[in-house]
């Protein structure tokens, strides 16, 4: 016998309005999903951490009522990195941008019951291993997963339909926390026919509906040594101006120029970023395949070739990224590729 289901309804004159909360004045909204998108190699990282250090130290672009920056307080973050290493590349690079280190925390992986090896976190089966990360570490204001599709364990990335749940349920955490989650992601090398950035982002189109503010991170056109922020989409504001910064000596400097760039305008051809960024590609590409455990060379080469990595570019990221070579006792065992 079937059960049916009971609808859920609430009057509009029993929801009390309220206005938007902010994180990052303008950028990035608390309670909410974003989404940061860009070719490899230009920076996405950068802009995380810089935001991850400005939390730590209250430093996050608020105004008095007299239109004065103001210092907000302090608050925490957790950093699930799939490629850069905590030791080696996160620290530094917070280090040089003036963060509180204490404040930061990484969520290198998860315990199942009394096995003592741990995995990578898996946002279709461990959301509550991530709830129980962020009361452990209490005020945490900030969630940076890096890059998203490196999370999704057995989801498709491409199917619009277990994306939309997955990601349904992050925002649902995101709201009753109160915490902001900003999820990193990739654009495709499809320019040809898909002219809206929108389009052109990793995976389902889900990944971007899902979200409530969604940011290009592009070349400058007039400058390469400058990036440009630019907003894809939002559904809570209107339209906002592009900004600009460059990256010094591990640190991001943000620019007062007026831009009239929209991000249509600096995401339509990417061929000269995926030259550039290749390597980076390669890397992020890797990281997510073997995420979640050891797996067959020979089906990450095959995936890789239809990306367009050639066979050198991930050979070096194989390198980068530590992967080891195995291969069983038997003769037919394939050849494995499995993180240190």
């Amino acid at each position: 016998m079937h059960s049916f289901a009971t609808p859920i309804v609430r009057t509009l004159a029993d929801v009390r309005p309220r206005p938007v909360s902010w994180l990052w004045a303008d950028r990035i909204p608390a309670g909410k999903v974003t989404l940061v998108a860009g070719d490899p190699g230009l920076g996405k990282s950068y802009l995380t951490l810089d935001l991850a250090a400005r939390v730590t130290t209250g430093d996050l672009g608020h105004t008095d009522d007299d239109g004065l920056p103001k210092r907000s307080s302090p608050g925490k973050v957790l950093l699930l990195s799939a490629e850069d290493d905590a030791a080696d590349t996160i620290h530094p690079r917070l280090s040089a941008m003036g963060a509180d280190l204490s404040r930061v925390t990484v969520l290198e992986g998860v315990r199942i019951g009394d096995d003592d090896r741990p995995r990578a976190c898996r946002l279709d089966r461990d959301l509550a291993a991530l709830r129980e990360a962020c009361l452990t570490v209490s005020g945490v204001r900030l969630v940076v997963i890096d890059p998203v599709s490196a999370y999704l364990g057995e989801k498709n990335a491409n199917n619009n339909a277990e994306v939309r749940e997955l990601l349904a349920e992050l925002s649902r955490f995101a709201e009753c926390s109160g915490i902001a989650i900003v999820c990193v992601t990739h654009l495709n090398k499809d320019s040809t026919n898909q002219k809206k950035v929108v389009y052109r982002t990793i995976g389902s189109l889900a990944f971007t509906a899902a979200a409530r503010m969604a940011w290009l991170v592009a070349r400058h056109p007039d400058d390469p040594d400058k990036r440009v922020l630019s907003l894809i989409k939002s559904n809570i504001t209107g339209p906002l101006p592009a900004s600009s910064f460059r990256i010094e000596d591990h640190r991001v400097e943000w620019l007062d120029e007026a831009l009239p760039y929209q991000a249509d305008d600096l995401g339509g051809d990417a061929e000269d970023a995926d030259r550039a960024g290749s390597f980076e590609e390669a890397r992020e590409f890797l990281a997510a395949a073997l995420a979640q455990g050891p797996r067959p060379a020979a089906e990450i080469i095959r995936e890789a070739e239809g990306l367009g990595i050639a066979l050198r570019t991930l050979k070096r990221a194989k390198r980068s990224l530590r992967v080891s070579s195995s291969k069983g006792p038997l003769r037919n065992d394939p050849w494995l590729w499995q993180r240190a």
